[in-house]
């Protein structure tokens, strides 16, 4: 995650040990050394970090450590807020961007283990805009020159909610690259205004695949679709599912798609003034803007002890 987010200091930095179900926030702390870690050594990522906040490549993060059902190690470094020279605190909210992804997969799972839908199952039987789908290749300009334009073909199979999970659906990012099909994705302003998840399907589903499904991995909105086949079969918001059958049984209580009661805004993350751009015209997201779209695939936020 350096290369997208480490001067920004918003990916609250993991190292998950755990060898237990016990919740992090009920952890007992140690000594690292009693849970066979060094100290030394961990101090070591810490004067990593402390360095890299010196050097204005970090605006701050925090470091959690935990193994065999006992937190080792918690370090906090830098700023939380370096418009406000607010110190980072071990509570502070991070916006977690793909790591919301392995949230709605496990959403996902639970309807699937619930016998309420299949891996195997095609995209369309819950979201019927996505029937008939092409893909699109580049081919030589008819009229000349040395310029390709897009040809479609139909996809030689439905998209599954395996794919989906797998990104292997087709279905691609438009903030990088340069093939026609992730212009085509650029060109049409996708995250555009306020959209629910459901408009954003039927954003997504005018568009050319990238790749014929299950051929290809690559990055996507697979989890975003993934997120609104989860509200159609649960009828439930994304957010309210899984605050339901996940997050609130695993004591996580910081773990959201919007940030708006007062004393959680003061504990936000934030970037450093001039770094709020990623990619291709991809603007950090305000998670005390409340909008009608609830991201499955990069708009959670959350806590290093969630």
């Amino acid at each position: 995650m350096r290369s997208l987010s480490f001067r920004t200091g918003l990916a609250a930095l993991f190292a998950g040990l755990l060898s237990t179900s016990v919740f992090c926030a009920e952890l007992p702390r140690v000594a690292p050394g009693e849970v066979g870690l060094s100290a030394e050594r961990l101090d070591k990522i810490t004067a990593v970090l402390k360095n890299d906040v010196a050097q204005k490549n970090l605006v701050g993060g925090v470091l959690l450590i935990a193994r065999h059902g006992k937190i080792a190690y918690l370090q906090v470094v830098g700023a939380r807020d370096p418009q406000e020279n607010a110190p980072m605190s071990s509570d502070s909210i991070f916006r977690i961007y793909s790591m919301s992804k392995m949230i709605t997969v496990t959403a996902a799972l639970t309807l699937v283990e619930d016998g309420l839908m299949s891996l195997d199952d095609p995209v369309s039987k819950y979201l019927p805009q996505f029937t008939n789908m092409n893909v699109g290749g580049a081919v030589a300009n008819p009229a000349g020159g040395d310029t390709n334009v897009m040809q479609l073909v139909p996809a030689n199979r439905p998209i599954t909610v395996l794919d989906l999970m797998r990104h292997s659906s087709g279905i691609t990012y438009g903030f990088f690259g340069d093939t026609l099909v992730k212009k085509a994705y650029q060109n049409v302003d996708l995250l555009s205004g306020k959209f629910t998840n459901a408009e954003l399907m039927d954003r997504l589903a005018k568009l050319p695949l990238a790749y014929q499904p299950g051929t290809t991995w690559d990055y996507s909105y697979s989890i975003d679709v993934l997120g609104r086949i989860v509200e159609v079969v649960s009828g439930k918001s994304l957010y309210q599912f899984e605050k339901e059958r996940l997050l609130d049984p695993l004591q996580m209580p910081d773990t959201s798609f919007y940030v708006t009661e007062p004393s959680r805004k003061s504990r936000l993350a934030q970037p450093f003034s001039d770094d709020k751009v990623m990619g291709v015209d991809l603007t950090m997201s305000d998670p005390t803007e409340v909008r009608p779209w609830e991201s499955g695939g990069g708009g959670m936020v959350s806590t290093a002890a969630d």
